[in-house]
């Protein structure tokens, strides 16, 4: 909503607009029940209708009725113990104790008057309350008309009846439905009967329309930024493009410049933010000023062309992990750049993109793809009877001036028979490719022994097939369905030295589960596995008799029916693929609201866990959440980590919640992050004191003394919402369980 001082608006955010999504706000209000008639009204019929025990007419001119008197009109009714009707004024006139209603307000007054040629009408002593969404108040006198409503001596809040926790006082409130905006004089807001704020004048939003303006402020304090905030200033340029400008103030750093641009046409969308900061108080001088710039377009050309662009830049690399960015993470080490042209074509989809990566830290740098041009068919085409032809070609030309190997230009192209056969309980494929690919390569250092042209043609033959068996069974007395999924795949890829050839986009991949049944495991092409191998799997589900999932166990394996060849790879440091590996993965709804969830790599050959996660969740509620979990990686950067997380919210009085979350690092023996809150929550406002206390990134430092040695931030923050009146957004458990470095989810589901 839109408050104005001074001359200057403010913007607020009205979140009684939104009620009917909040479920806090529904579990509070209980929504009016409107009289029955009012369903059969038609808002198009002028007449008035006038029913009461009983009648006395004059001269045919004046009605007076007493006892259950009822006034229909359009959409409206009104119920009163006595009214008058003139005909020659067409006026209605009530007292007593009236009780008016309408689709979406019901107003009991001590005296009503209408003007029906002019539908206008006149309410004295209105106590109204919303019918569908929070949200009551009074006003010594209400008009209305059909685009537009004033109330005098007015006050407003989103509280229960009985509840006066906080209200919005006006001496004058107008509300404007053609214009989509309302307006109030000498506004205060009171908490407790308190004043707290006096707005001499605002105007608030009735419907969609943007207005310029300063939104809410934002206060955080940190050890990093000292004591900060920010003010944003709404700017509405057009119905379709409008900028925010955000000045914030650091007291250990100075003062910082923040902007936002976004538009959106039929054909193009997107977002521009810059970020300034002309001098840090906490740096050198001579580190110069500070930035950030971020874009992030899309373009919709015609049905079948498609443009992207994703593209930030930074001035230091520590500006992302000491001022923090609203685009990007605190603990990113590196700035994804990446323009894409794309069309889908009826036979030929093509693609030529340009991509990049920014370093943060103190890291190798990436290889940039200058361009990048990709072809492939738009569907199989039919050759002969059930075989289909596939195809896919590229070249990429990448470089990177810091690289042993300085440019290069890739061409590959594969093509591909394929026999497929699929029914709901069988599906089976039959593939060959051809794998062709030639490099031209170039170093910075004329003595280097790099091959300047290399050439790669591998065959590709793979084998699929998977079965989908179901059976019913009895759980508990319950009709149920268990399902039985396994799946086989034969792959084989002949050996071929690649130690000759620079890694320019590719790595190893993760071997989840799903992982075992690539083709290749290794992003990119610069690395194809030899493969003679078999991958067995098989998942079961169980499911309750209303088709919720209780329990999905997969597990599988590859099989090398010939051992892979090991050499030694000059350029990429030994990056291979010939570990056996062992998959699996479980999700059980154990017991009513308690979850367990667990996955794993195992290495087969080496003897060696891999990689493995668990969680045990017990999900009460909105507002109860608890979770236990671990997580153990053997190689992050080279590193083995192993972490134990604990984390929840529980009620421990009546709108009262603790919440809390803390991660220890078992390898290093040493917390990694810890939050502690204390919320009150009630229907019309909320308060949350948070502290929390992490390890501050350093990219200037490795992995591992960052997880030794590194330093710890702590920070303390306050938060104060009234609904209704503010942005309740972001005020839920599970938004305060995500601040942290880890969050709340489930761990399971962070693998690729």
């Amino acid at each position: 909503m839109k408050v104005w001082f001074s001359g200057i608006a403010i913007t607020w955010l009205l979140s009684c607009q939104l009620q009917a999504s909040e479920p806090v706000i529904q579990m509070c209000y209980q929504p009016l029940t409107q009289p029955a008639v009012l369903k059969s009204l038609d808002p198009a019929n002028n007449t008035v209708q006038i029913s009461s025990d009983s009648a006395d007419l004059s001269g045919n001119q004046t009605a007076l009725f007493n006892g259950n008197v009822e006034i229909i009109h359009r959409d409206t009714l009104l119920t009163a113990p006595s009214a008058r009707f003139s005909r020659n004024e067409q006026r209605i006139f009530a007292d007593g104790g009236i009780e008016y209603f309408d689709s979406s307000l019901k107003v009991s007054a001590r005296e009503f008057s209408a003007d029906t040629l002019n539908s206008q009408a006149q309410i004295g002593g209105a106590h109204y309350q919303f019918i569908a969404q929070a949200g009551r108040g009074y006003a010594d006198t209400l008009l209305a008309s059909p685009q537009r409503i004033n109330l005098n001596q007015a006050l407003f809040t989103t509280c229960p009846l009985d509840d006066n926790s906080w209200a919005l006082h006006a001496s004058d409130i107008n509300i404007n439905a053609g214009e989509g905006w309302g307006s109030a004089r000498h506004a205060v807001f009171k908490i407790r009967d308190i004043p707290v704020l006096y707005l001499p004048y605002l105007t608030f939003p009735v419907n969609e329309q943007r207005k310029t303006g300063l939104l809410l402020p934002k206060v955080a304090s940190s050890q990093l930024s000292g004591l900060e905030f920010e003010l944003p200033y709404y700017i509405n340029l057009a119905e379709n493009y409008d900028l925010t400008l955000t000045p914030r103030y650091m007291s250990k750093r100075g003062t910082q410049l923040k902007s936002e641009f976004r538009y959106l046409t039929p054909a193009h969308q997107g977002i521009l933010q810059l970020e300034y900061l002309n001098s840090d108080n906490d740096k050198p001088a001579d580190l110069g000023s500070r930035y950030l710039g971020h874009l992030s377009h899309r373009s919709d050309f015609t049905a079948n062309w498609r443009g992207y662009i994703d593209f930030t830049d930074v001035s230091d690399d520590a500006y992302l992990t000491e001022l923090g960015s609203d685009y990007t993470n605190q603990s990113d080490t590196q700035l994804y750049r990446e323009a894409t042209l794309a069309h889908y074509g009826e036979r030929v989809n093509s693609q030529i993109r340009l991509q990049g990566f920014e370093i943060l830290g103190n890291f190798t740098d990436a290889y940039k793809a200058l361009p990048e041009v990709r072809l492939s068919s738009a569907r199989p085409m039919p050759i002969i009877s059930a075989v289909e032809l596939d195809w896919q070609a590229s070249y990429a030309h990448f470089s990177n001036d810091s690289a042993l190997i300085s440019s290069a230009n890739r061409l590959h192209l594969e093509p591909t028979l394929r026999l497929p056969f699929v029914t709901p309980a069988l599906e089976f494929s039959a593939e060959a490719s051809m794998l062709y690919t030639y490099y031209q390569q170039d170093s910075n250092l004329d003595a280097a022994d790099i091959t300047a042209n290399v050439q790669r043609a591998l065959p590709k033959i793979r084998l699929y097939s998977r079965l989908n068996l179901e059976r019913e069974y009895d759980w508990f007395g319950e009709p149920a369905l268990q399902t039985f999924e396994p799946q086989i795949q034969y792959l084989y890829i002949p050996y071929r030295q690649q130690n000759q050839i620079g890694l320019y986009d590719t790595t190893r991949l993760q071997d989840d589960y799903y992982g075992l049944f690539r083709q290749n495991r290794f992003s990119g092409i610069d690395r194809i596995n030899e493969a003679n191998q078999l991958t067995v799997g098989w998942t079961t589900r169980f499911y309750d008799n209303v088709d919720n999932e209780l329990f999905r166990f997969s597990l599988g394996q590859i099989f090398f029916l010939e051992d892979p060849t090991t050499t030694a790879d000059n350029l990429t440091d030994n990056l291979t693929a010939t570990d056996s590996m062992l998959a699996s993965e479980l999700i059980w709804h154990w017991y009513r609201r308690w979850y367990f969830s667990a996955a794993s790599q195992y290495d087969i050959e080496g003897k060696q866990l891999i990689k493995s996660n668990a969680s045990l969740d017990y999900r009460g509620s909105e507002n109860t959440l608890l979770q236990l979990n671990h997580r153990y990686s053997r190689a992050v950067s080279g590193l083995e980590i192993q972490q134990l997380g604990v984390l929840g919210a529980v009620p421990v009085a009546k709108n009262w919640q603790l919440i809390a979350s803390y991660y220890r690092d078992v390898t290093n023996h040493r917390m990694i992050d810890a939050n502690v809150g204390v919320q009150y929550e009630s229907c019309c406002w909320a308060v949350r004191l948070v502290a929390r206390r992490h390890i501050r990134v350093n990219l200037d430092t490795s992995i591992d003394n960052a997880l030794q040695f590194g330093e710890l931030d702590s920070s303390l923050s306050l938060q104060f919402v009234l609904k209704g009146f503010g942005d309740k957004a972001g005020f839920g458990v599970s938004d305060m369980l995500s601040n942290g470095i880890f969050g709340y989810r489930r761990p399971y589901l962070l693998t690729n």
